[in-house]
Order: structure tokens, then C-alpha cells, then sequence
């Protein structure tokens, strides 16, 4: 990794050919000290090193505050007008990421660009968060097929979409399909057979997890870490007036502007609202499975002693049941949080379809909850299914 920002600090007085030779000694003594100069009262500084300077910077200001104090000399402001990283990446392509300017990658380096940071965003580590989401944004975007199997691809009896449209309508939800009875019992066979397999081979129970998840649980920086993008794409809000939203509409038939209260977000395909019932408990070997319309999700827990094979008989299980349905299908591997998370894609329609998501994270959730343990989950997409095969 290498740095190089330009920091600003402005001084309750003028510099002068005195003072400056002063505070240029004083920073002459950091090891990320490049050059400096000064105009009227400011003094423009350069700084660049193998790691991130945000420290560095609060360590200059306290050391020029403290020595000058002599001199009565005071900093009354600081700021970074420019803040440039580099980082070892493969990825090609650009990044976008909130508060960087730029974020580019060649193949070989990520460079990213900061324009006019406030000392608020240097102490509170905004920065090496940053840096961190975009190297989250790059893994999940240069997953690696890990294996492919043998299986000739088939040719398409009917097209794709007519094969939708004998069994199923079109809804008002965009990309949901209402599924008429045959659609519905082709699904719900393929459904019964997974569940049958993961009792048979896991113990599989199953268990009703809300839609919702309440905002409290997840509204601090630990979790912060691991929560994908994902749980935020459908909000869920209280109106403050219930009463008086009822009465507008029945009124004149249509839903006003009212001011309303985000309760949580329609997402439990990582079911944190499970995490959170079993807090500060020791996860025995367990193994759930919960529908979510048309997504079959699953999560288990056990030891640490005991994981690995959990996990490799998992892979085992998804593998063997590609192969029963006779289908094309590719094993992807990505990482997330330096954790596995596993794509299971058919080949359908002239390109490959997720079907199978699973991501082992260990103990990345169980140790925010305090759960002794590891855990993992997975999401079985029916409809993808259903339609590969």
C-alpha cells in the first residue's frame, strides 16, 4: 500500500521566515514527512508512506500545537484538500464508492482519490473503511470458477420466456412472476426433493424467520462489517399518522404524502433476527431451513472441531444434486470479509444463472452475537431452478 496526501493547516497568526524554519523541524521528525512551504497562514504539507496517514496528520497537529504554544502560535484549522492510495489489485475497471473522487484499477494497482476530507472524516476512520469497501466491492466482483462440470449443454425445447408463459403471470411487483398451479407444483416438487435430501443428510428442521429486520440490530460499526448492500434495497417505513393517512386515502381514494419512520428492511436471507435470538448461547450442531417465496434459505451452526466436514459435506450434497437434475453447472468461489462464499450457476438461455448461494462465515456473525460457535448460510433460488431444468 502506498499513500500520499496534502494537508493545510491554517495558524491564528502569519508565518514568517522565523517561525517556518521551526516547524519545519518539527516535521522533519515524522517518517511520512515529504516537503512543506507556507503562505500568509497557512502551511501546505506533504506526507506520504506504506500505510494510512489519518493518524499521522492528528499526530503532526498535536505536536505543532504543543510546541508552538511557546510562540503563541495556535492551529485554528486543519483539512486534507488531497488524498491519493494505491493498493496491489488485479481487478480491471472502476469503482464507486461514497466520498472518493476516483477509485480506478489497472491489473496490477487500485488507485484511489479524495478530495477535500474534513478532519471529522480523518478521526473517525473513514478513510481505512473505505478502502476496505472497495476492496469488498473488488472481491465480489473477480470470483474464480472453481469447477465445471462434464455435462453436455442442452438445446432449448421452447423459448424461455414461453416456457414462463404457460405457468405463470406476469405481477405487478418488476422481475416477480405470479406461478398458476401447474408452475407452483413443478416448483414446490423441486422444493420437497431438497428438503427431503437435507433431512436425510443434515437434520435439516424447519423454522419461520421474519421478513423484517428491525434497524436497532444492526446499527453499529461491527456489524456494519459484515451486513451486505443487499439488506438495504427495500426499506420498511411507519407512517407517524396512521390514523389520518386511512382517512385521506379512503376519502379521496389516493395515498397522500405523510411523513413516515424507517422500522427496518425486508431482508432475511442472513437472518440476524436468528443471530439475535440465539445471543450469548453455545450453537450445537443445527441445521434450518426457511422459505421465502420463491428462495429456500438455509443456515447451520456448529463447532469449530466439527465444521470443516459440515462444510465439505454441504459442497458435496449441492454438487450431487446438479448431477441428479442432469444439469450444466459451474461452481464459483468468491471471498467476503476473507471468508468462502459459493455461487452455483446453471448454464440457461445462452448464459449461466445463480441457483445456489452459500457463504461459510465462520464466526463472523456468531462472534458479534456472542455465540460460541461457527456458522453458515445459503440461499436455493427454485425459480432458477425450476427453469434450468
Amino acid at each position: 500500500m502506498y499513500s500520499e496526501l496534502e494537508l493545510i493547516v491554517k495558524f491564528s497568526k502569519e508565518l514568517d521566515e522565523k517561525i517556518f524554519p521551526v516547524i519545519l523541524n518539527i516535521l522533519k521528525k515524522n517518517n511520512f514527512f515529504v516537503r512543506a512551504n507556507y503562505s500568509s497562514n497557512r502551511l501546505y504539507v506533504t506526507l506520504s508512506g506504506d500505510r494510512n496517514l489519518s493518524e499521522t496528520v492528528f499526530e503532526i497537529i498535536k505536536e505543532l500545537s504543543e510546541f508552538l504554544r511557546e510562540y503563541r502560535f495556535g492551529v485554528r484549522d486543519f483539512y486534507v484538500p488531497s488524498y491519493e492510495i494505491r493498493f496491489p489489485c488485479e481487478f480491471i475497471g472502476k469503482v464507486k464508492i461514497p466520498l472518493a473522487k476516483v477509485v480506478i484499477c489497472n491489473g496490477k494497482f487500485c488507485h484511489m482519490v479524495f478530495r477535500d476530507l474534513e478532519k471529522e472524516f480523518l478521526r473517525n476512520n473513514v478513510v481505512e473503511r473505505a478502502i476496505n469497501l472497495t476492496k469488498k466491492k473488488i472481491l465480489r466482483k473477480t470470483g474464480r470458477v472453481i469447477f465445471e462440470n462434464n455435462v453436455e449443454i442442452k438445446k432449448e425445447k421452447n423459448n424461455p420466456k414461453q416456457k414462463i408463459a404457460k405457468l405463470a403471470k406476469k405481477g405487478i411487483i418488476k422481475k416477480e412472476n405470479i406461478y398458476l398451479p401447474e408452475g407452483a407444483k413443478r416448483i414446490s416438487e423441486i422444493k420437497e426433493n431438497i428438503i427431503t435430501n437435507l433431512k436425510r443428510d443434515f437434520e435439516a428442521e424447519e423454522i419461520f424467520v421474519p421478513f423484517l429486520t428491525p434497524l436497532n440490530i444492526f446499527e453499529n460499526k461491527d456489524i456494519a462489517e459484515v451486513v451486505p448492500k443487499e439488506i438495504f434495497s427495500k426499506y420498511i417505513s411507519k407512517p407517524i399518522n396512521l390514523k389520518q393517512l386511512y382517512e385521506i386515502y379512503y376519502i379521496t381514494g389516493k395515498i397522500p404524502k405523510v411523513e413516515t419512520k424507517n422500522i427496518g428492511t425486508f431482508y432475511n436471507e442472513i437472518p440476524l433476527t436468528l443471530y439475535k435470538a440465539f445471543e450469548n448461547t453455545t450453537a450445537n450442531k443445527q441445521f434450518f431451513y426457511y422459505l421465502n417465496y420463491l428462495k429456500l434459505n438455509f443456515i447451520f451452526f456448529d463447532d469449530s472441531e466439527n465444521y470443516e466436514i459440515t462444510k465439505k459435506n454441504l459442497i458435496e450434497f449441492f454438487k450431487e444434486m446438479m448431477e441428479n437434475f442432469d444439469l450444466k453447472y459451474r461452481i464459483v468461489m468468491k471471498e467476503i470479509n476473507n471468508k468462502e462464499f459459493l455461487l452455483f450457476e446453471t448454464y440457461f438461455n445462452k448464459k449461466w444463472l445463480p441457483c445456489i448461494e452459500i457463504f461459510f462465515s465462520e464466526e463472523l456473525y456468531t462472534k458479534i452475537f456472542k455465540i460460541k460457535g461457527k456458522s453458515g448460510q445459503g440461499t436455493i433460488n427454485l425459480e432458477n431452478l425450476f427453469l434450468s431444468i
